[in-house]
């Protein structure tokens, strides 16, 4: 089997164009591989598990990695392809910006909590004033660690970026076929750039369903219980449980028929589970066995308390509408899941009507609050930037804000957040002007000033 990553950072790797590349620590890992970073910090290396050394690279499976290239892929998508592959082991040489970092790293994971509390209880930091009615420490500091890594607005700018990525895909007949935190690659900043890596499992859509790979707890009940294989529909559901696992910290099946299972009420009360339906309630959940705990009409798996951060507080009333068809219908009817073009746009919308408060670093939606609901914060000044098409607030403070692509022309999976006017604002004023040397912008765009609220 491949070294462990314990000793993996000394090692060198060639590959078939006779380059060598030092390993440097590993990034990430899954069921179908790891990925290390390089000396290099534009390169990675993706080597599959399961699979034997062996110095005859006829034995590698390598034929699977050159059929990526053939594939109809849109132009400059942003996913690591393969570069090149590794001449003596199974693997390839892949591009991957310098400091992008997992999805995965927006939760807070064991290292991280302890860290957390270490800065906590030297001082070096404090908890916000808002989480000390908050019972539980490990709660506590999830929500502490989700403020700290962006709040909500970072999260749905991140996770349009990446259904723009799989819309783009999509259209072009192609599944993914894999979608992971650990598959999501994301740079810095509160509009970072966003990329999918481990491209192995890329096909075309094939009639019989195609390939059943999947990451446990994001696999669609098809593939989950052997129905049916991968298709753009089982992307699209697997998207809409990280997109909720992401923005709400919770499993959009782990309701009261897990949580109670113990209890005389709950799971053991009912007949116990026969035939090729698992025993284990949590196995049942991400089977979709269960409905969803958001689920309108069957609420006997509802969430109960401390299941995640309330949806209206990180979802608008269209993203809701969007997991609802998704998890309720969508569960036992695959084809009336929402297509990624939908998930792309709103997650944009919200992304483009939530202000970050300026107290506790959490952020909300600007048009349906007027304190912030996490700390009570009066909501600082905005402006509102309206065209016919499209809506976005605008934190009262930069004398320079660039208005992007989607807010002056249908929207594009493309070019939604290219950077397509350029205005200077004068808040004491109340004017807007282009900034001097660009283009001007159109005469149906409008600015709302909106005073801080009292």
């Amino acid at each position: 089997m491949h070294r462990t990553a314990s000793n993996s950072a000394t090692r060198v790797l060639v590959d078939e164009y006779g380059n060598r590349h030092y390993l440097a620590e590993e990034l990430a890992r899954g069921g179908q591989g790891v990925v290390f970073r390089t000396k290099d910090g534009d390169l990675a290396i993706k080597q599959p598990l399961g699979v034997p050394d062996a110095a005859d690279a006829t034995a590698l499976p390598r034929e699977r990695f050159r059929n990526i290239r053939l594939l109809p892929l849109p132009r400059r998508i942003l996913i690591s392809l393969p570069l090149a592959l590794l001449r003596d082991e199974p693997g390839y040489v892949m591009r991957l910006l310098n400091g992008m970092k997992p999805l995965e790293t927006l939760e807070m994971n064991g290292t991280m909590q302890r860290q957390l509390e270490n800065a906590i209880n030297t001082g070096e930091l404090r908890l916000p004033n808002w989480l000390a009615n908050i019972p539980d420490k490990k709660t506590q500091l999830r929500l502490f660690y989700y403020g700290r890594t962006g709040s909500t607005r970072r999260r749905l700018f991140v996770l349009s970026q990446c259904a723009s990525i799989l819309a783009r895909l999509h259209f072009a007949g192609i599944v993914y076929g894999d979608i992971s935190p650990k598959n999501v690659f994301i740079g810095e900043g509160d509009a970072p750039e966003v990329w999918l890596i481990d491209s192995d499992n890329l096909r075309l859509e094939m009639t019989e369903g195609g390939s059943g790979i999947f990451t446990p707890q994001y696999g669609a009940p098809e593939i989950v219980q052997g129905r049916d294989g991968g298709r753009p529909r089982t992307d699209c559901w697997a998207f809409a449980v990280l997109a909720f696992q992401v923005l709400t910290l919770w499993h959009p099946f782990i309701g009261k028929k897990v949580l109670e299972s113990e209890e005389e009420s709950g799971w053991d009360a009912d007949p116990p589970a026969t035939g090729e339906i698992p025993a284990d309630p949590y196995e049942q959940a991400y089977a979709g066995y269960l409905p969803f705990i958001d689920d309108e009409k069957d609420t006997s798996n509802a969430a109960i308390d401390g299941c995640g951060i309330p949806r209206e507080l990180v979802t608008t009333l269209e993203l809701r509408r969007l997991f609802q068809e998704t998890f309720s219908a969508g569960r036992t009817q695959p084809h009336r899941r929402p297509v990624m073009a939908f998930w792309a746009m709103e997650l944009a919308r919200a992304f483009d009507r939530s202000l970050t408060c300026p107290s506790c670093s959490m952020s909300y939606f600007a048009d349906e609050w007027v304190k912030c609901p996490y700390c009570d914060t009066a909501r600082p000044a905005f402006a509102w930037v309206t065209t016919p098409q499209w809506k976005m607030c605008a934190p009262a403070g930069p004398t320079e804000i660039c208005l992007p692509h989607r807010l002056v022309y249908p929207f594009s999976f493309e070019q939604n957040n290219k950077t397509e006017h350029e205005v200077t604002v004068d808040w004491n004023r109340k004017t807007i002007a282009p900034l001097p040397g660009t283009k001007r912008f159109p005469p149906d765009l409008s600015f709302e000033f909106v005073e801080a609220a009292q």
